[in-house]
């Protein structure tokens, strides 16, 4: 999600007519040169700020959103993407490779999510649990689980403790793939009905098909009586 997009495009829309603005003005009124700035500042203002808002409000109609959702759900991506980049952070304190893996792959699933709601606003509904409880687990349990495995002298309670903490990134790893198919569900039902329409057009002109070679039978047949018919009536006439 990238609100930055509609202003850089109102901005290149705008500086031009700015300049225009500003030259004409330094031509037409033949006033100071901070004057022109100043009524170029002005033609660029009164160009940007509809250009921006009709295009921020086309943005938002694709997104189906509301201004009041779009901000909720941009806030509540800036906090995540922080929480995304310490999870990043967190390969620095691994220290074997069975955890690598492990590691890697909530990485991955996370961002996933994160990536795919960033470009699809509208996803964040569908998974808020991920943004809510399961993000935050993620993050603190690997780095926790991380630090203490780091360290030295490990009771063998520790040690028991730490085995039961990757027990629960394994868990919260389940979490983020059950996160990922609740929210590609709805492209999944979009396959299946893009399925559904391709299979109804195929039989549709397998339909098509059958009913022209049927008819082209029925005139064959025809043709071939009349033929037929023909002849019978020639050798009739013979005798």
């Amino acid at each position: 999600m990238d609100e930055s997009k509609s202003s850089w495009i109102a901005t290149l829309i705008a500086l031009p007519i700015g300049i225009i603005t500003a030259t004409t003005s330094s031509i037409v009124l033949d006033i100071s040169n901070f004057i022109d700035i100043l009524i170029g500042a002005g033609g660029f203002t009164a160009a940007y700020i509809p250009s921006q808002n009709f295009l921020f409000n086309k943005q938002l109609n694709e997104y189906g959103l509301t201004r009041s959702e779009y901000s909720f759900i941009r806030n509540q991506l800036k906090e995540a993407r922080t929480k995304v980049n310490r999870l990043k952070k967190s390969y620095i304190n691994v220290r074997s490779l069975k955890d690598i893996k492990l590691v890697y792959d909530i990485n991955r699933l996370v961002s996933t999510i994160h990536d795919a709601v960033e470009d699809d606003p509208k996803r964040f509904f569908g998974v808020q649990q991920f943004y809510h409880a399961h993000l935050d687990s993620a993050v603190n349990t690997v780095e926790h689980y991380l630090h203490l495995y780091k360290m030295p002298g490990k009771s063998k309670e520790e040690r028991v403790k730490l085995h039961e903490a990757r027990i629960t990134l394994f868990e919260i790893m389940r979490s983020l793939e059950s996160d990922v198919s609740i929210m590609n569900k709805s492209d999944y039902q979009a396959l299946e009905l893009e399925k559904k329409v391709v299979k109804k057009r195929r039989d549709r002109k397998i339909k098509q098909l059958g009913n022209t070679l049927h008819k082209e039978e029925v005139n064959l047949n025809k043709t071939t009586k009349t033929h037929e018919k023909e002849k019978v009536m020639q050798n009739e006439q013979k005798h």
